[in-house]
């Protein structure tokens, strides 16, 4: 396939002290990255990808795909990395439980107001939200501190939690 990379609409390009050419070009919702040693080519060329057989090749190669469809006009289709629901949910939770402790607020309140915790003391002692809780604040302090550069090549694991 012919791609005149210099004529890709909305590209941006970076040149580094070497020679080497970085374009970064947004197409439609997504966004692509376009390392070359050399300056492109002048007018159309072949291309080839070069995909280090590593830990994270399965999101290389998915992103290459994306560039793929999104240079011959086909939709991009859905990132099959996306987490589902169920983890956005709880790194939402994660987040506001962060913010309420950040902000002041007890385990307790927390609980009430993220997980709908309702009772007395002597209930508090014995209900599972109070150690749910704890967790969502836990995990949040570890993202914080770095662990979230472990969301960005989901579901692909780099370091352990």
């Amino acid at each position: 396939m012919l791609i005149n990379l210099a004529e890709l609409p909305d590209l941006v390009v970076r040149l580094d002290d070497g020679d080497a050419w970085h374009g970064f070009w947004q197409s439609g919702a997504s966004s692509h990255q376009v390392w070359l040693p050399t300056h492109p080519a002048d007018g159309r060329a072949t291309y080839v990808v070069i995909l280090p057989l590593d830990k994270l090749l399965e999101l290389r190669a998915e992103a290459v795909l994306r560039l793929w469809r999104a240079l011959v006009g086909r939709s991009e289709g859905r990132w099959a990395h996306d987490f589902p629901q169920q983890t956005r949910d709880r790194h939402i939770l994660i987040l506001r439980a962060l913010d309420g402790r950040a902000a002041g607020a007890s385990y307790r309140k927390l609980a009430e107001v993220l997980l709908g915790f309702r009772g007395r003391k002597a209930d508090w002692e014995n209900d599972p939200r109070k150690n749910q809780v704890r967790r969502l604040v836990a995990d949040g302090r570890y993202y914080v501190r770095g662990g979230y550069r472990d969301l960005l090549c989901y579901p692909i694991r780099l370091s352990d939690h």
